[in-house]
């Protein structure tokens, strides 16, 4: 039995929960990591650009967000 089986038939086994839930967590996050080359350009922008104004001190608080978006969805 390979390594993947093993751990399949060791989660099938496994009642709680809440460790059903950390062991969901940990493998999105694994595919998250694998998949963070799959942005696109202007993502990786993006994100370079929060990041700089983050830096900068350009930061809104959470109400100021929430509000900001709330008009841009009005648009």
């Amino acid at each position: 039995m390979n390594v993947k089986e093993r751990i399949k038939e060791r989660i099938n086994n496994i009642n709680d929960p809440k460790l059903l839930d950390e062991l969901l967590k940990a493998v999105e996050l694994e595919y998250e990591i694998e998949h963070v080359d799959q942005l696109t350009d202007d993502e990786k922008k993006a994100i370079d650009e929060g990041i700089s104004d983050a830096e900068l001190g350009k930061l809104h608080s959470n109400s100021e967000a929430s509000q900001l978006v709330k008009e841009w969805l009005k648009k």
